[in-house]
């Protein structure tokens, strides 16, 4: 089986992890990368294309089977729609823009043209929620998300903390119970130079309650999940790879002894499992090599960004 050449563009913090990603793939191959820092206009290492501007890959003499973007949120609009006007398979890291209009051309145009396309929504690719998905959950009565990180450089040039953080935490729940219809309850924001850095949302959904803490101007990075059910407790750690599970105890109070029986408690551990981003490169290597246009994945892609520029505005 041939490698696909995929061509990056954007060597930042995601970019890198794209090009290990590509570099230690078996079916992919490092055709180039693009960024406007590099000093040299063009050159080859290792074999690898290396650009500092776009316009300088001859698409239409070189062979590239997929562009993954990972530039600045502010270039994924206007670079994506060249590459679909190539009609080539594209991977643009999230958000894909925070513009409603921009996304939904995006969307469309490959849609329109039966051009594969996927969003950086990472989270939907981890095991853990692969496997919570597999459970099918009822009689949810709470879920408690912390996605908490320390103040970034303004280098980075990211985006606020909701289309930055909260996104992963809204596409998960895409993910979980299709695109469930949440109702915002209330909120509260704090700002950093004019910039929104931390978040509390609640949410409703049926008889759920969804809290959603997200920050940039924490101590300590958080990646954890409640969810709560009539009969079971999952604790969820992102960054330790586990779910704790406890099932339903009882308490009971004798005379003037107190009893305490504890609830079950099992860990199941995922620190073995195939990295996430591995995963989600392979979903897009899979739709390039079956020609597969994922609309369920389009649907959840612009169903996360419209919540969170609904919650934005």
């Amino acid at each position: 089986m041939n490698h696909l050449n995929l061509l990056l563009v954007g060597l930042g913090n995601m970019g890198k992890i794209h090009k290990r990603i590509i570099e230690s793939n078996n079916n992919t191959n490092l055709f180039g990368v693009v960024d406007v820092s590099f000093q040299k206009k063009y050159e080859i290492k290792k074999g690898v294309k290396y650009y500092n501007n776009l316009n300088l890959v001859d698409f239409e003499n070189e062979h590239i089977d997929g562009v993954i973007i990972a530039s600045t949120t502010n270039s994924h609009y206007k670079i994506g729609k060249n590459i679909l006007d190539l009609k080539l398979p594209l991977f643009i890291e999230k958000p894909v823009s925070i513009n409603k209009k921009e996304l939904n051309s995006l969307l469309n145009n490959a849609k329109r043209q039966n051009l594969v396309f996927r969003g950086g929504l990472i989270e939907i690719y981890n095991p853990i929620f692969q496997y919570i998905k597999e459970l099918k959950l009822k009689d949810i009565i709470s879920i408690h998300i912390f996605r908490h990180s320390q103040s970034v450089k303004n280098s980075r040039n990211l985006e606020n903390v909701l289309f930055d953080l909260a996104l992963h935490d809204i596409s998960i729940l895409g993910y979980l119970f299709n695109n469930p219809k949440l109702k915002l309850k209330g909120s509260n924001y704090s700002f950093k130079r004019k910039s929104m850095e931390t978040a509390d949302l609640m949410f409703k959904y049926n008889k759920s309650n969804i809290f959603i803490s997200t920050s940039r101007e924490s101590q300590l990075k958080i990646r954890k999940w409640n969810i709560q059910t009539k009969n079971k407790l999952y604790h969820i750690d992102l960054i330790q790879k586990n779910i704790d599970i406890y099932d339903s105890g009882s308490i009971k109070y004798p005379d003037a002894n107190l009893l305490s029986l504890k609830s079950n408690h099992s860990t199941l551990s995922f620190a073995n499992q195939t990295e996430t981003a591995q995963i989600q490169l392979n979903e897009f290597i899979e739709n390039i090599r079956k020609n597969k246009v994922d609309g369920k994945h389009l649907d959840l892609v612009k169903y996360s960004h419209n919540i969170v520029s609904d919650i934005n505005n």
